[in-house]
């Protein structure tokens, strides 16, 4: 399953740079001596401009993560830190699943936060500095004094060295993904390949984050509420999506015994499993009938009670119930009602119940 993860800039910005540091490193070790490809002159010339459009990009990034809240990423974490670590370690090796998925804010595992950061805030700024300080400090001069900019030259390479090995093994690390080149390809087209856990909770995150963001833009705490249901029901309609027919398809296939009573006490919805738990032939021997046929006189008093609690607003929870089945037997289960609301008003009550053999029954009566 694919998912759309990295922006455009976010891709423009990435591989620009990193062509950028690759052309920066084949220049300066020219510079150095260590061969010959373009010319001293030339690296040199090379350099330079390579360096000033390294800058530029660098402003463009910073701006750009700081209007999309995309700095957010790089904040440190040592949540999963450990597990993290462990599954470079060792479990990648054992065919291990990896301790975590990518959301909308968490698109980097604990290590690569802090490697990242590290880099952004210690390693590039050093590059930059060291690199101004090379090409335009004068020494000596009667504002700063130098005696040689060896000093300069060798914190400029130490971190050209650290960048190469960053970049070595990012490479490497791009191929820990869903499929060996699913990495590469999703900086290059934008579409993360998932699995269908993984994307599942990306999308979760997603629609979490930005009705967190339209809350937060367009309402007050007050009003937040109502909007976002009324928005929401908006939506679904747009889109064609039908809550109603979605938990009729879940209750349906329940092994839970669903139930629904109107405000007059009558069967309004049962499932196949409450049919089946009061031996029942069809939900059409129970529908518009009272929910007295149920219960025997004894136990129907606590039941008059609990759906009088819950027309008037609370959730029944109950240990233990016996029910009264069609052919005369009688069963034993746990049952939980809520109230059913429409336009704001309780118009009856829902719940399921879940049955409870003989020895558990009995043993929960002792208990009691």
């Amino acid at each position: 399953m694919k998912v759309y993860i990295y922006k455009i800039f976010e891709r423009f910005w990435h591989w620009t740079q990193a062509l950028l540091i690759l052309f920066l490193a084949i220049t300066g070790f020219e510079i150095h001596g260590y061969y010959e490809l373009f010319g001293y002159r030339e690296a040199v010339l090379f350099h330079d401009n390579a360096a000033w459009a390294f800058l530029v990009l660098i402003v463009f990034a910073i701006f750009w993560h700081f209007t999309t809240g995309e700095w957010r990423q790089y904040i440190p974490t040592t949540k999963m830190l450990k597990e993290q670590a462990q599954y470079y370690i060792t479990g990648i090796f054992k065919g291990a699943e990896h301790p975590t998925n990518k959301l909308v804010y968490n698109k980097f595992n604990p290590l690569q936060r802090m490697i990242y950061l590290g880099l952004k805030i210690l390693v590039i700024p050093v590059m930059v500095l060291s690199g101004f300080a090379y090409m335009y400090l004068n020494y000596p001069n009667m504002a700063f004094e130098l005696a040689s900019l060896d000093t300069v030259a060798a914190i400029h390479t130490m971190g050209a060295f650290f960048l190469i090995i960053f970049v070595i093994a990012h490479i490497y690390l791009t191929t820990t993904g869903h499929k060996p080149m699913s990495s590469m390809k999703a900086m290059l087209t934008g579409w993360e390949e998932m699995d269908e856990k993984e994307a599942k909770e990306l999308i979760i995150s997603s629609m979490e984050h930005n009705l967190q963001k339209t809350k937060e833009q367009l309402m007050s705490k007050e009003d937040s509420s109502k909007f976002l249901d009324d928005a929401l029901e908006a939506t679904e309609k747009k889109m064609g999506i039908n809550k109603e027919h979605q938990f009729r398809d879940v209750i349906a296939n329940s092994g839970a015994g669903y139930f629904k009573i109107n405000a007059r006490g009558n069967f309004e919805d049962v499932n196949k499993a409450w049919v089946k738990l009061y031996k029942y032939h069809s939900p059409s021997d129970v529908i518009g009938k009272h929910y007295s046929l149920s219960r025997s006189k004894e136990a129907l008093k606590e039941l008059e009670d609990s759906f009088a609690k819950v027309m008037k607003g609370e959730t029944i929870e109950h240990g233990l119930v016996m029910r009264k089945c069609q052919d005369g037997s009688v069963g034993y289960h746990t049952i939980t009602m809520t109230p059913c609301t429409k336009d704001g008003k309780i118009n009856g009550v829902e719940g399921f119940i879940l049955d409870v053999d003989a020895k558990n029954a009995a043993a929960m009566q002792w208990d009691k």
